[in-house]
């Protein structure tokens, strides 16, 4: 065959070298794909957050806006 890697004084084939690489991009991804999950806190729905902290309702603002120029 072809060229060979020397790798702490062993000679590796490239082919062994790839799966070896693709194995253990696997097996990292599939370890933190599986680790245990914290409950996440319920969230507040945004209209409740944008009312309490005094923020512009757009979605309000533009219903209005579409009726008075509905009017005109």
């Amino acid at each position: 065959m072809g060229s060979a890697y020397t790798i702490f004084g062993r000679t590796i084939q490239p082919h062994v070298l790839a799966i070896a690489t693709i194995a253990s991009t696997v097996g990292v991804a599939a370890y933190s794909m599986s680790g245990s999950k914290a409950e996440a806190a319920p969230q507040p729905s945004s209209a409740t957050s944008a009312q309490d902290s005094g923020d512009l309702d757009v979605e309000k603002l533009i219903d209005n806006y579409l009726k008075q120029s509905e009017k005109n």
